[in-house]
């Protein structure tokens, strides 16, 4: 059983800590069923489908961190709070990581991370009494294997002990005993590895996003197909705030959208969240954030970063059921594809896109493929073909997430720019905004060094474990 597999850690024990495949290949499982199943099972296709005037919380962006956000605003409120969702695309053919596996990871340099990686687990842990028992995220325990090079070998002896303060059960591991348990490994160039033990390995993430959003709407979530134009503002004569003229504080009040069908409407809240993604940052200069003044002339820095996925064919069984996911210091990651017999790798999209210069063809055989090699030396004569593209939302200041209210528009609350990492985190994400909102405060995870008041102040928060 999956609760067997998951390392356990109590909801209490993380609160008190606080800082600043089955047999179907996934990939074309899910591009079977996006073009009708999505539409019809959100209600897209029910033409008399309500478009709401008013909403205490209007959720731009249905994809994962939305929808998490959604199922624990409704989760704790029931019907005190009437919650729309804004999403423009139905069939989630853009959503990050909706057509490959999602991965459980704990290895990270930020508690944050950490916190958040160890809610996963235990959410994902208790998926049926969370979203229901017809949810199957076909976990898959891998074990992850970080690699670091001579240059990077304190800082992984360091976040190991770290994450053992911590009580994730890892080993250090030596080029020898990599070898010794990896032979088809190359480790000339390995000083030290980290091996989780428990709570890390794949899963269907087409199937969380499809049981977030069933049970979302199964509590009382509107989700609206629509794209949001701009905001209407309104004046707050009587309201002072440092660094603003008196009477010229300009408060968020309506989101306008527009429908498949052209049509535009507004929508009344008292609460707006921006979780679209690598739109976001588009979306919010809607709202003046990176065109206006004072505090409003700082963007939100989210760009969209896009990273091929290729297949290796046959290697997976080659190589062994124990195969774990491996991240290398190069950037590269390895993991197989679910039961499935080839393997799946990649490279971690980069805060600059040095891709804009040089054809996918081109970074395939400069960038990957001698990565690859390198690593695994015996898929020199092995069929490597590229399977899909996927898109993520990458914040370009630091690579690290933005979640809370803005600085000005105090209505405004921002969960975006996790990137990869956003699948994972969205269970965690979406409860720690519905703390925001219901308690004021973050009650189980404090994310504060997450908030978007670092931009103002410049000051970095990087996980140097996400290479």
């Amino acid at each position: 059983m999956i609760s067997k597999l998951f390392h356990r850690h109590s909801i209490s024990q993380i609160k008190a800590i606080r800082h600043y495949a089955r047999n179907q290949n996934p990939f074309e499982k899910t591009m079977k069923v996006l073009a009708n199943d999505m539409p019809s099972f959100l209600g897209s296709k029910d033409k008399s489908s309500m478009y709401p005037e008013h909403a205490d919380v209007v959720i731009i962006g249905g994809g994962f961190i939305g929808s998490a956000i959604a199922y624990w605003l409704k989760k704790r409120t029931g019907e005190g709070l009437t919650v729309v969702v804004l999403e423009k695309d139905f069939t989630y053919t853009n959503s990050q990581n909706i057509v490959s596996l999602g991965t459980l990871n704990q290895h990270f340099s930020l508690p944050e991370n950490v916190y958040l990686s160890q809610y996963s687990i235990d959410f994902l842990r208790n998926i049926k009494d969370h979203l229901g028992y017809d949810v199957d995220i076909q976990y898959t325990p891998t074990g992850s294997l970080t690699l670091a090079s001579e240059q990077y070998a304190q800082r992984l002896e360091h976040n190991v002990t770290m994450l053992n303060e911590l009580g994730i059960k890892n080993n250090l591991l030596t080029a020898a005993e990599i070898k010794s348990m990896y032979p088809w490994m190359n480790t000339e160039d390995v000083k030290l590895g980290c091996m989780a033990l428990e709570g890390e390995g794949t899963f269907n993430a087409w199937a969380l996003l499809r049981g977030l959003i069933k049970k979302s709407k199964e509590l009382g979530t509107n989700y609206v197909n629509a794209e949001v134009t701009g905001f209407e503002l309104e004046k707050q004569r009587d309201l002072l705030m440092e660094g603003v003229t008196p009477g010229g504080y300009e408060r968020l009040n309506r989101v306008v959208y527009k429908t498949e069908d052209q049509e535009e409407y507004a929508i009344k809240f008292a609460i707006c969240i921006l979780a679209a993604g690598d739109n976001s940052a588009k979306i919010a200069s809607l709202a003046k954030v990176g065109t206006g003044d004072g505090m409003l002339s700082i963007p939100l820095p989210i760009e969209r970063r896009e990273s091929d996925i290729y297949s290796i064919q046959g290697k997976a069984t080659e190589l062994g059921l124990k195969t774990p996911i491996v991240t290398d210091t190069t950037g590269l990651w390895l993991m197989r594809n679910g039961l499935e017999s080839n393997l799946l790798c990649g490279n971690l999209p980069l805060l600059t896109d040095d891709t804009k210069n040089i054809s996918k063809s081109d970074y395939f055989k400069k960038v990957i493929e001698p990565s690859l090699l390198n690593r695994v030396p015996s898929c020199n004569n092995t069929k490597i073909e590229k399977l899909t593209t996927e898109a993520y939302d990458c914040n370009v200041f630091d690579n690290s997430g933005v979640i809370g209210p803005h600085p000005y528009h105090n209505n405004l609350y921002i969960a975006a720019g996790f990137g990869k990492l956003g699948c994972q985190h969205a269970p965690g994400i979406g409860r720690a905004i519905a703390e925001l909102i219901i308690d004021s405060q973050y009650t189980a995870v404090d994310l504060t060094r997450f908030g978007f008041d670092r931009f103002l102040l410049d000051e970095r928060i990087v996980d140097f474990n996400v290479y």
